[in-house]
């Protein structure tokens, strides 16, 4: 008979801006009940909404969502459980999630890292679970170990050759696309000739000169955060269009002829990979079906097939000219979108991922 499959309660940490802009936009969200707000911050399609959750439930286990900075949702949990808190923030976050282990009984539980828990929380509370999870795919923090973790999952290939280097069991397990995104957007005709989504954080420290020099040559229409890091005569805030959170990042991305891609430099224990290939905008720019203009790395063509599923540049100048001819060759651009959104529709979904990260976890039960 096979094992049962396993029950999984998913810790998340969004950004603080996302949550901020959310309930201020809406100030009686943080009167919903816990059930009521969870659903309608999911709902947003924010990161990884509930994809984990949604696909594990699909293969018969049980799985459940938590967001732990979600400051005003968490309350409301503790207020219906008649959870007494206590001390700052960070103390109450950690009362609540213990609680919330003790209320949902996982088998598993697994923590999308950057979280702020910390390793001596996670030390203390990981004998109430069967198994331990950490995923990672930004810096390491200096002031973190991970060692609570039976098992790191990242989708960043150093970041897995570094935790088994340490002795710490990991695994390889890439981003996906939901494909559950193409049932709520709505076909609409291109509105922007090209675009760059994305945010400006310390791991990006190039980004904005790369912008900035791309901007004198072709005209590109930004979203995302960070954009009062740069200068006030920077040409990024004059083609910066506000921030694209969620569904609003998928119609963005929908509606462009071209996007263009940057990766991040993580930063693993002082080491910097800089010719790997791993950012959620390969899967969510060609899971809608727009031409992608990404990086050209080592690994990408075990995702996609450069020249045909995704457009690939070398340099700045590359990437310019590479956008002015698909723009003007609108035959070949549809062809290259059509491809590269069947590669990760056929090969590139949660769905799948599900499946693999199953097996992962049944393997260490």
């Amino acid at each position: 008979m096979a094992a049962p499959h396993p029950s999984v309660l998913f810790v998340h940490t969004y950004y603080p801006e996302f949550l901020q802009h959310l309930y201020a936009n809406d100030p009686a969200l943080a009167n919903l009940t816990f059930e009521k707000q969870r659903a309608h911050v999911l709902a947003t399609g924010f990161c990884l909404s509930d994809a984990y959750s949604h696909g594990l439930r699909t293969l018969g286990c049980q799985a459940e969502d938590i967001i732990v900075n979600a400051d005003l949702m968490q309350a409301r949990w503790a207020m219906e459980h008649g959870l007494k808190l206590h001390g700052n923030i960070h103390d109450q976050r950690r009362q609540i999630i213990a609680a919330q282990i003790d209320h949902y009984r996982p088998d598993i539980l697994y923590v999308f890292e950057w979280c702020p828990l910390g390793d001596e929380f996670l030390s203390e509370i990981k004998s109430r679970m069967r198994l331990t999870v950490g995923q990672i795919a930004s810096p390491l923090p200096e002031n973190r170990t991970f060692l609570a973790y039976d098992l790191m999952i990242s989708s960043w290939p150093p970041i897995v050759e570094y935790f088994r280097g340490q002795g710490t069991q990991a695994e390889l397990l890439r981003l996906a696309f939901d494909r559950r995104v193409l049932e709520r957007l709505a076909a609409k005709p291109a509105r922007y000739d090209v675009t760059f989504v994305g945010g400006f954080a310390p791991s990006h420290p190039d980004r904005i000169e790369w912008l900035g020099r791309l901007l004198e040559n072709i005209d590109i229409d930004i979203f995302g955060y960070g954009a009062e890091q740069t200068t006030k005569e920077s040409s990024i805030r004059s083609h910066h269009q506000g921030h694209a959170w969620g569904w609003r990042m998928y119609e963005v991305l929908q509606r462009s002829k071209i996007t263009l891609n940057r990766h991040a430099r993580i930063d693993v224990r002082g080491r910097v990979a800089t010719d790997v290939a791993n950012n959620m905008r390969l899967y969510e720019a060609t899971g809608v079906g727009t031409c992608l203009v990404t990086e050209q790395k080592a690994n990408l063509a075990e995702m996609f097939q450069p020249g045909r599923e995704v457009v690939t540049y070398e340099n700045e100048a590359d990437c310019v000219e590479k956008v002015r001819h698909f723009l003007s060759h609108e035959s070949e651009r549809r062809a290259i979108a059509e491809a590269g959104q069947a590669r990760t529709l056929r090969e590139h979904t949660y769905a799948a991922r599900m499946e693999e990260l199953l097996e992962m976890l049944h393997s260490r039960l």
